[in-house]
C-alpha cells in the first residue's frame, strides 16, 4: 500500500492507495491565506489519477482540527471538476464536530445523482 505525504505549515495530507480506493487523509490545521497554491495541484493530480485508474477518491477530513474559509474554495473546485468528469469522489467528515458539520454540510450540493460524488458524515 504506497503512501505519499504532503505538508504545508500545520496541514498534513496523507495519500493511501489501497488497491481500489485512493484515500487522502487531512490532518492538522489549514490556515494558509491562499491554500489553493498548495492544494489544487495535489487535488487535481488526484482526480486525474482516480479517473485514469478508475479508483474512488476519498477525501477524509475527520482528523482535521480546523480549516479556514479560504480552504473550502479549492475543495469545491475539485468537486466541480469531478462532477463534470468521470471521477468518483467521496467526502467524509465528522458531524460530531460542530465546525465540521457547518463547514461540510454545504458540500451536499455537489453530490451527483449517479453516486459518483458523495458527501457523508461518520
Amino acid at each position: 500500500m504506497p503512501t505519499e505525504q504532503f505538508e504545508d505549515g500545520s496541514l498534513k495530507l496523507t495519500l493511501d492507495d489501497n488497491g481500489g480506493i485512493l484515500t487522502l487523509v487531512w490532518q492538522g490545521r489549514s490556515v494558509a491565506r491562499e491554500p489553493g497554491l498548495f492544494l489544487l495541484p495535489i487535488l487535481t493530480r488526484l482526480i486525474e489519477r482516480g479517473e485514469k485508474d478508475k479508483k474512488r477518491i476519498v477525501l477524509d477530513f475527520r482528523k482535521l482540527e480546523y480549516l479556514n474559509s479560504s480552504t473550502v474554495t479549492p475543495i469545491i473546485r475539485v468537486l466541480e471538476q469531478a462532477k463534470r468528469g468521470t471521477a468518483m469522489v467521496s467526502v467524509i467528515y465528522d458531524a460530531e464536530l460542530k465546525w465540521q458539520a457547518l463547514s461540510f454540510s454545504a458540500l451536499y450540493l455537489f453530490q451527483s445523482l449517479d453516486g459518483r460524488v458523495t458527501v457523508e458524515s461518520r
